[in-house]
């Protein structure tokens, strides 16, 4: 099977808002097909999307849409800015609850046939394609000591633009998590938005104080592959144990331009 794999699109930073919806609309997909051809993939089997593709529900499904045309199946998980309410107008829309924004976007998404939201609250975690077992959640990191949760209050945008704690996300992940931990048929593949390795990113730029809202903490590592997101590296590859993780970040305009969807085969 193959696999193609791709995180952190943030495309209100790529294609700036357009006030006439049709010409907006037009603008997101040319750039996600645009994505699909430089990236010179050889299958379009599946696409796994490890979060962060949007602070807006309706543009996010602009997105899907057009992979949903080209890949025969796509999964994808919530990064943390999927939960965002930028706006008065967003948070009077989901009535100051972010997490309702996940809530309504696991409903548009069941318009698409061949599209898979792992979402803790509010769908299934796992699924079976073509006899390879995927699972996912956005594994929702938890500032736990004085020095971490004082970074996420004072230095963290989602502290600002998310209306629940962080604790509420984590918990809902972990349960599902250990769930899937318990079950005999383990996931062959486990997509989350943050990482459950240490990864290059912490090493490099995070003090003790900041990894609690980088980094997910699990008991174990239940999937051989996994791809996530949120740390914004570029095409790489960590091998833990028996475990493979793989993170390929499209990022902001001034991290990389270059960036296109990878590829492996399983």
């Amino acid at each position: 099977m193959n696999i193609s794999y791709i995180s952190d699109l943030h495309i209100d930073n790529w294609v700036k808002h357009n006030n006439n919806q049709i010409k907006h609309e037009k603008q997101v997909k040319e750039f996600i097909n645009n994505l699909i051809e430089r990236s010179n993939l050889k299958v379009k089997e599946v696409l796994v999307i490890a979060g962060d593709i949007s602070h807006y529900n309706r543009i996010t499904m602009w997105v899907l849409e057009e992979f949903s045309k080209q890949f025969d199946k796509v999964f994808f998980v919530s990064g943390n800015h999927d939960y965002y309410l930028v706006s008065q107008q967003q948070t009077k829309k989901y009535k100051n609850e972010s997490k309702l924004r996940a809530k309504e976007l696991s409903e548009l998404v069941k318009q698409l046939g061949n599209v898979t939201f792992f979402n803790s609250m509010y769908s299934d975690n796992s699924e079976v394609y073509k006899g390879v077992t995927f699972a996912g959640a956005t594994m929702t990191s938890l500032p736990t000591t004085e020095e971490e949760v004082r970074f996420y209050r004072e230095f963290m945008n989602d502290s600002k633009y998310i209306t629940e704690e962080p604790k509420l996300y984590n918990t809902y992940d972990k349960v599902i998590y250990e769930n899937i931990l318990s079950e005999k048929v383990k996931p062959d593949v486990f997509l989350s938005h943050y990482p459950l390795i240490t990864t290059s990113s912490h090493r490099k730029n995070l003090s003790d104080g900041s990894i609690g809202s980088y980094k997910c903490e699990v008991s174990e590592l239940i999937a051989p592959i996994n791809f996530f997101g949120h740390v914004h590296e570029h095409q790489v590859m960590y091998k833990v144990a028996d475990t493979k993780h793989y993170c390929n970040a499209l990022g902001y305009p001034n991290e990389n331009t270059n960036t296109i969807i990878r590829q492996i085969e399983i």
